[in-house]
């Protein structure tokens, strides 16, 4: 399709970010919903991670890229990214509360910061995705989940004042 063809769909640019995030956002939240708060959470982000980072054609995460850079010039696009980056930490946080409330995550670290690290490091791995070509999704992945379970089981706290001696059991 032309550029010229393909604004008589879209108003701008910036609309057609707005349309490509709303298919992500609708896309994570149907991933996110399957995931139960009793659930084995690395088994579950294991699987996102292979559909995110290996069976999705690069290309997906070089146009998120490409957003993340508009997102820095155009306020419109600032504004849908950051609008999907409330509502995914919003999800995430909801989930492990509910995660820590029946006790299958550890309460030593908040909700929130979980959340927060676990879209941190998604948005690395979504970086080095798109930039490099020999990517080892596996091996990344692997590592990630290593460190969230580690993190999910108590082992690693996020609090500012310390957990004392429970984040060393």
């Amino acid at each position: 399709m032309s550029a010229g063809n393909l604004y008589r769909y879209f108003r701008s640019k910036g609309a057609i970010v707005a349309g490509l995030t709303e298919r992500d956002r609708a896309e994570m939240a149907s991933d996110l919903s399957v995931i139960g708060a009793g659930d084995d959470f690395i088994a579950a982000f294991r699987e996102l991670g292979r559909k995110h980072f290996e069976d999705e054609p690069r290309e997906r995460a070089v146009l998120c890229l490409e957003i993340w850079a508009e997102a820095t010039r155009n306020r419109e696009v600032a504004a849908t990214a950051q609008e999907f980056e409330r509502d995914l930490i919003a999800r995430l946080t909801d989930l492990i509360a509910a995660a820590q409330a029946n006790g299958s995550v550890s309460p030593l670290s908040e909700a929130r910061d979980i959340a927060v690290l676990i879209a941190t490091l998604a948005d690395g791995l979504f970086v080095r995705r798109a930039l490099l070509p020999d990517f080892d999704a596996d091996r990344e992945v692997r590592h990630v989940l290593t460190i969230l379970g580690a993190l999910l089981k108590g082992h690693i706290c996020l609090s500012q004042g310390g957990c004392g001696a429970e984040a060393s059991s």
